[in-house]
């Protein structure tokens, strides 16, 4: 899914479409992040990776970060193509 992302809760983020429709989703240690622009993660090299824990810390900033998030069983298990559209 395609979508804005919102933290919602202490493990938890929502995921809100063009068309408006959110999506809620558990974030757990085996969420993989991927960030090709360097905006969230920014060590190593592109495609960047990094802790749901640095993402967390990135949004609570006030970042307003669009991705593309795979969601199975209620779990985000992976979030990458993060942009600030």
């Amino acid at each position: 899914m395609n979508g804005k992302i919102a933290l919602r809760g202490a493990d938890g983020i929502t995921v809100t479409s063009e068309s408006d429709q959110e999506v809620k989703a558990l974030l757990l240690p085996f969420t993989v992040v991927r960030d090709a622009r360097g905006l969230v993660c920014k060590e190593g090299s592109a495609p960047y990776s990094c802790s749901v824990e640095q993402l967390q810390a990135a949004i609570k900033k006030g970042g307003a970060f669009f991705a593309t998030v795979t969601i199975k069983d209620g779990v985000a298990v992976q979030i990458e193509d993060i942009s600030e559209k």
